[in-house]
């Protein structure tokens, strides 16, 4: 399947509003991340509406995205409302962040932040679940999308606790990322062992085409295609983009920064590293699950 790069940036922004959100509200329960506070809720704010703008274009038209509000289980309208909940959670947020005499946001704010933060990337994997696409249709998906959410949100607040100078939140997030990092890093190569060997889920006696009208396309090599990420055509980019890029570097230079005790601009400089190549290794390896993505519908 060809890459839908306005679904790949929904995603791929969605995550990082939510690990923004949700890394602040571990940080406002542990009464920590005063100074960032702000600033973090801004940050996420627009990542998510750069997220909503993007899945907007996929529909090419706006009135378009109606015809998804059929049930209330679709994927689009699960969506939907998980990013008005997310959106009524930042309000609340601000609003009592706003309101307290101290300017520190209550715990239960923090929990709610926690809990939108990592609810809105899991629901937007759940709604990408069909049997139609088996490389898809697998928890692990969901799970992606929980430690991308995870790993973003740890090194965009370390970028914005060294921009503030919010030492005391710095050694929180830095840990926060680490542990996204390390979750990643298996949760991807899981995943792609699990696409590796999932070519049997496709009958060798059925002919499958890109295009089942077009009959004189040639055949899809089934067991080439979700086979080529360990090895074959996509094992560079998994390899180098998505692994060394997308996972071992910024978690390398989040874990020298809290060796070096790195503090204000040294360590928004490391994290704004480390934020470029985690978004490089996120939009790698969604693009990959597009190519790997063959429809058991896709017949002849």
């Amino acid at each position: 399947m060809n890459p839908e790069w306005p679904l790949i940036l929904f995603t791929f922004f969605l995550c990082v509003s939510g690990g923004v959100l949700g890394v602040q509200g571990l940080l406002c329960v542990l009464g920590k991340g005063k100074k960032m506070q702000l600033p973090s809720l801004v940050v996420s704010l627009a990542a998510l509406a750069v997220g909503g703008i993007a899945v907007f274009m996929h529909l090419q038209h706006w009135e378009r995205i109606f015809n998804g509000f059929g049930h209330i289980t679709s994927g689009i309208t699960l969506e939907f409302i998980g990013c008005i909940v997310f959106f009524v959670v930042l309000v609340l947020y601000f609003l009592f962040m706003r309101r307290s005499e101290d300017g520190m946001a209550p715990k239960w704010c923090g929990v709610l932040a926690i809990v939108a933060g990592l609810g809105l990337p899991a629901l937007t994997g759940d709604s990408y679940l069909m049997h139609a696409l088996p490389s898809w249709n697998t928890p692990l998906l969901i799970v992606y999308y929980l430690v991308n959410a995870v790993f973003m949100g740890g090194l965009a607040s370390l970028i914005i606790a060294g921009a503030v100078g919010d030492d005391d939140a710095s050694g929180l997030a830095t840990k926060v990322a680490l542990a996204g990092g390390v979750l990643q890093l298996v949760v991807v190569l899981a995943y792609a062992l699990v696409i590796n060997g999932s070519a049997g889920l496709y009958s060798a006696e059925i002919q499958y085409y890109f295009d089942p009208t077009l009959p004189d396309v040639a055949m899809v090599d089934r067991a080439g295609i979700v086979g080529s990420i360990i090895a074959g055509d996509q094992a560079v980019l998994f390899w180098l983009g998505a692994i060394a890029v997308g996972v071992v570097v910024p978690a390398a230079l989040a874990w020298l920064a809290l060796r070096q005790k790195a503090a204000g601009t040294k360590l928004a400089g490391y994290a704004g590293v480390a934020v470029a190549c985690c978004a490089v290794g996120g939009i790698v390896w969604r693009v990959i699950l597009y190519v790997v993505a063959i429809s058991v519908f896709a017949l002849y």
